[in-house]
């Protein structure tokens, strides 16, 4: 089961900008019961996203039925339109036959290809970023095993 102790998975945010602001919403698709959606529990209540300059609505991690093997992250931002978001997944590794994080949505150009930082230019009022894992082809392969923390940036 993927827990948070003390809120590390989705925290850790540093960015441009001159307002500080809130948003909530981390959640987690999949769970440790096979066929179950989203039956992981945080530890020690909710989670914020504080952000200088947008406001992170929501952080998804879609995981397997162990709860520890992470194929997707997905981001949706507001207010950050023409801005840069790097998402950056960490505490674990990726898994072959994954080698990277490809990144499509509402971002300029893509699918963005990244091992460890994709950083894209988001094109919407409110941006959707959805990171899939994938191998050099890329087609949807593998996982990132043992992720801790989603660290973004906006710039």
């Amino acid at each position: 089961m993927l827990q948070i102790a003390g809120g590390v998975v989705a925290a850790g945010i540093v960015a441009a900008g001159t307002t500080a602001l809130t948003g909530s919403g981390v959640s987690f698709a999949g769970g440790s019961t096979p066929g179950v959606t989203g039956d992981n529990q945080f530890i020690g209540g909710t989670v914020t996203q504080v952000i200088n300059g947008a406001t992170i609505n929501s952080v998804t991690l879609t995981t397997d039925g162990t709860g520890s093997h992470t194929t997707r992250i997905v981001v949706v931002v507001a207010g950050a339109n023409g801005k840069t978001l790097t998402i950056t997944p960490t505490g674990g590794t990726l898994t072959a036959p994954a080698t990277q994080w490809s990144c499509s949505g509402n971002i300029s150009g893509g699918p963005i290809l990244h091992a460890s930082a994709p950083a894209v230019v988001l094109t919407a009022a409110t941006s959707t970023v959805t990171c899939d894992t994938m191998d050099t082809t890329p087609v949807a392969a593998g996982y990132y095993a043992g992720i801790t923390n989603v660290g973004l940036a906006i710039a």
